[in-house]
């Protein structure tokens, strides 16, 4: 019996804290660039109007691929509630060498205000972008003025889907 209820305790842990985030492909934009402008408006509170952090992972015109990507999980939210989170990560890449050369990752249903406190941005940058990549190796960092000692770097277990 005790048996038992440690391997039902183990399976309800892994269901819930051993989970690997799936960040996967929902498009794929040759010749484009990372709309540095709106990610810079993270820091304003501007960028809650008119669907402005969706908008920001809609690439611009350029000379790279750019990847974006999804990832829905299950979370407590603020309230104490359980809910849907949806965390985008947009990925800047050499057209020729696939290398990543920029990105950012952001939880849409962030509640703390300004944004820009749950924005990470990639700073490992000669990663090859491939399926199966974890997230960990590109070392997305926050910005300097929201860091803390637990909070400095996106600690998250994930991978890219390509497919």
């Amino acid at each position: 019996m005790q048996k038992l209820i440690i391997i039902i305790f183990i399976l309800i842990y892994n269901l819930n804290f051993g989970q690997e985030k799936v960040y996967k492909l929902i498009s794929k934009t040759e010749n484009s660039d990372i709309n540095y402008k709106a990610f810079k408006d993270f820091d304003d509170f501007k960028i809650y109007k008119n669907d402005g952090l969706k908008k920001a992972f809609n690439p611009k015109k350029g000379e790279n691929d750019i990847y974006v990507f999804i990832s829905e999980f299950k979370g407590d939210s603020f309230d104490g509630t359980r809910k849907t989170f949806h965390d985008y990560l947009i990925l800047k890449v050499d057209s020729k060498s696939d290398i990543i050369i920029d990105g950012f990752q952001y939880t849409l249903e962030w509640a703390e205000p300004p944004a820009i406190s749950d924005l990470y941005r990639v700073t490992e940058k000669n990663i090859k972008i491939s399926n199966g990549l974890k997230m960990d190796l590109l070392k997305m960092e926050l910005d300097k003025d929201y860091q803390t000692e637990y909070r400095k770097y996106l600690t998250d277990s994930g991978k890219l889907n390509l497919n």
